[in-house]
């Protein structure tokens, strides 16, 4: 029976413990989300060379993914009753990845720089990933942001080629 009392223990039948760290995994792939797609921006607003028109897109393009997949994190934290951390100045002290280039804009290291980050952030959300196993709606929710992230490495790779 429901009372209405909100109460933190037992929120969905998770463990505090889990579902706290849960919320910190989350939180650390959101700052790591919302840096990469700052860096797409950034990217889309310099880049130069003979691929300009499609690569212009591109960025712009996985710009908006990267922030649908940082809805979903987010929301996802906040579903487990955390807090999500999603300012600019949280990513900024949060994100694991290093800072981008601002002055750069060849299209050919503007592509490494976006695919090293990918790689970066694809490594931590697979280490997310193993480490929520026990809770599979989380664990869910790294796998499709994970398979998106390894979409665009696959694309942004293939310019390289």
């Amino acid at each position: 029976m429901c009372t209405g009392i909100a109460m933190r223990s037992g929120l969905l039948g998770l463990d505090d413990d889990l579902r706290d760290h849960l919320v910190v995994r989350l939180n650390q792939s959101l700052a790591n989300l919302t840096d990469l797609a700052s860096a797409y921006d950034q990217a889309h607003w310099n880049v130069t060379g003979a691929n300009f028109s499609q690569l212009h897109e591109l960025f712009d393009r996985f710009a908006s993914q990267t922030r649908e997949y940082m809805d979903m994190v987010a929301e996802r934290a906040v579903t487990l009753g955390g807090a999500a951390h999603g300012t600019i100045q949280a990513a900024a002290e949060g994100s694991h990845l290093t800072a981008f280039p601002v002055a750069e804009r060849s299209q050919w290291r503007l592509v490494e720089e976006l695919v090293h980050r990918l790689e970066h952030v694809g490594a931590e959300l697979r280490q997310a990933m193993d480490a929520s196993a026990d809770e599979a709606a989380t664990e869910d929710v790294f796998i499709e942001v994970l398979r998106g992230i390894e979409k665009q490495h696959w694309i942004l790779r293939e310019h390289l080629a």
